[in-house]
């Protein structure tokens, strides 16, 4: 018994050291070994932010209804349908759930004027069919580690790793059991970020990251892949080792093709007393891999980037007693489904949802 009391104990201090803030050198450093919230905010309307959520989707257009596979001799993705002919084609609601956090480790602060920290982002994101045995159509795991830095308390910048990885629900691989072959995934095991926010004044915010593969690294679907890129068991191109694997032939990308993906937006807040802030904000995401138009034989340097647009708006209430930001908001989006497997399924839906971020 007086070991649980003292382990009890023990833990205590250990929690209260870790939320602690240390002076040093006269009061001019300080430093944390944890806290809540990071140097570097996330965005609000970005799809895949690192943000707590239930998310009411209604699809405009483009309900993903196919599951792209290895190719099986014809050199060319095959498309699986999840449905049988025309089954739920009328419906359009779906379910987003999304749980993430944003907090930083090792914080070191100057007097307020320059502070950094190691971040941590992670958000694990599911859709639901709104509709028939609300099946999950799949979830997706993202998160950021790296260096973030505070100057001013105005201009944040971060650098460090982005983890992109698909992964389909078991309901809808059920229903694709009798397809020969295996479903095509998208991953991005660290992708190199970096990211800059900018709050020139106390109601407006301006960011943009940016981000592209490391050269020894693992990514899916093969025709995404640069050519530079090296498998890291074998040394050998990735590219050549996956299109085999999924069936389809090589392509020839141009020097200039690097799978950047990049992201920028504005957020604008308008204070309103003993509510919090009425609140706005516009993201872009473009993907060079838009370039391969998703299949093979696609890609060419003159194609475009694959552009996607998010727009929101909503309250945003004062902060919630430690638990952060919450915010109620109506969104618009015109881009990819919110699922990261289903990369190359081009939808537009109106959503409304609660978001917790911290």
């Amino acid at each position: 018994m007086k070991r649980i009391i003292l382990i009890f104990c023990l833990g205590i201090v250990l929690c209260a050291s870790a939320f602690a803030t240390y002076d040093l050198f006269g009061g001019s450093l300080s430093f944390s070994w944890f806290d809540g919230e990071s140097l570097y905010p996330e965005a609000a309307a970005y799809p895949f932010s690192s943000s707590s959520a239930l998310h009411i989707l209604l699809l405009q257009e483009g309900q993903p209804r196919t599951v792209k596979y290895g190719g099986t001799g014809s050199g060319e993705y095959d498309d699986m349908s999840i449905y049988h002919s025309g089954q739920y084609a009328d419906e359009t609601m779906y379910l987003q759930l999304k749980t993430g956090l944003n907090i930083g480790f090792l914080r070191f602060s100057y007097k307020h004027i320059a502070e950094t920290e190691l971040g941590f982002q992670g958000s694990l994101n599911t859709v639901f069919q709104g509709f028939g045995g609300a099946d999950n159509l799949g979830f997706d795991g993202v998160f950021f580690f790296g260096l973030n830095t505070r100057i001013f308390e105005r201009v944040s910048m971060r650098v460090g790793y982005r983890h992109y990885s698909g992964h389909y629900g078991d309901e809808t691989l059920l229903k694709l059991s009798a397809s020969a072959g295996y479903p095509i995934e998208y991953t991005r095991d660290n992708n190199l970020l970096f990211g800059i926010s900018v709050r020139p004044i106390s109601w407006a915010r301006m960011y943009a990251d940016a981000s592209l593969p490391m050269t020894n690294t693992w990514m899916h679907p093969a025709i995404h892949i640069p050519s530079w890129v090296i498998k890291r068991t074998n040394g050998q191109p990735l590219h050549t080792v996956e299109a085999g694997n999924e069936g389809i032939p090589t392509t020839a990308f141009d020097e200039s093709y690097k799978a950047w993906i990049l992201n920028f937006g504005a957020e604008f807040r308008y204070p309103v007393r003993k509510l919090g802030s009425l609140f706005a904000g516009i993201d872009v995401i473009s993907h060079q891999d838009g370039q391969t138009l998703h299949r093979s034989g696609g890609y060419d340097p003159g194609n475009p980037w694959e552009f996607e647009y998010t727009v929101a708006a909503g309250i945003e209430f004062e902060e919630v007693s430690g638990l952060g930001d919450a915010k109620l908001l109506v969104q618009y989006h015109d881009g990819r489904f919110p699922l990261l497997n289903f990369f190359y399924h081009r939808s537009s839906y109106f959503g409304v949802g609660f978001f917790l971020s911290t």
